[in-house]
């Protein structure tokens, strides 16, 4: 079982977008378990799904994953699998990010390892902290979700930075989300590209208003509208990451 953290350092870049959409194409392929670990829950609202246990109370009340390990589109991809994060991070904010260790974690993963998933997609809140430290120390792969524009650009110096004194050795890959044909958007593109010496760069995604036009239908994007640029793009980006294993 692979563990693939998702994550960026700033509101508004589309992770979870990318996320939800990434973990849907992934379970075209392989079974995949999308594990939403952010108090807003922002996934469970994407996909229409309630929210009152999940991955909290399963880390800290002992709840068991039976039951609670979701498969919304059931019919259309038996290997799709969504774990909301639940209600317990939301009244517990401060013991969800400080009690949030590798141990617990551990502990969960052995919870589901009766389901035989094939990758384990984690959506994190937009930061660097503690929380994403210790999923990333469990996770053999990092996902990071970067937009083209100086604040994402200066945040990604600041976590390679991070990345380096912690001695995390998840491989990291990028996706490059909402670009626009602006000068902007292009010469940060290209600074990006190469702060990362071109490494492991899966895929470079359009802006596109299709991506918001589905929210509310209940469905990733890229089942929603498959010839949308951004289910187009995101389905190579995806190829990109089999290929690299």
């Amino acid at each position: 079982m692979i563990n693939i953290t998702v994550g960026s350092f700033k509101g508004g870049v589309g992770k979870s977008t990318v996320a939800l959409n990434f973990a849907y194409e992934l379970s075209k392929y392989y079974k995949v378990l999308l594990v939403d670990t952010d108090p807003q829950n922002s996934l469970a609202f994407f996909l229409c799904q309630e929210f009152k246990k999940g991955f909290s109370e399963i880390l800290f009340e002992g709840e068991n994953s039976e039951g609670l390990v979701k498969t919304p589109f059931l019919k259309e991809n038996p290997n799709f699998y969504f774990l909301p994060t639940g209600v317990f991070c939301i009244k517990n904010p401060i013991l969800y990010e400080d009690g949030f260790t590798v141990d617990l974690v551990g502990k969960f993963l052995t919870n589901i390892s009766k389901f035989n998933f094939d990758f384990v997609v984690y959506d994190t809140p937009p930061r660097i902290s503690k929380h994403i430290e210790t999923l990333l120390n469990v996770s053999e792969d990092f996902l990071m979700v970067l937009n083209p524009d100086p604040a994402t650009y200066s945040s990604l110096k600041i976590f390679l930075q991070f990345i380096q004194k912690s001695g995390i050795k998840s491989e990291i890959y990028t996706i490059i989300n909402k670009t626009e044909p602006t000068l902007i958007s292009e010469d940060f593109t290209r600074l990006i590209v190469a702060e990362l010496n071109k490494k492991n760069i899966l895929g470079i995604l359009p802006t596109d208003k299709q991506v918001s036009e589905s929210q509310g239908k209940c469905k990733p994007i890229i089942m929603y509208n498959p010839e949308a640029p951004f289910s187009i793009f995101l389905k190579k980006a995806v190829l990109s990451y089999i290929n690299s294993k």
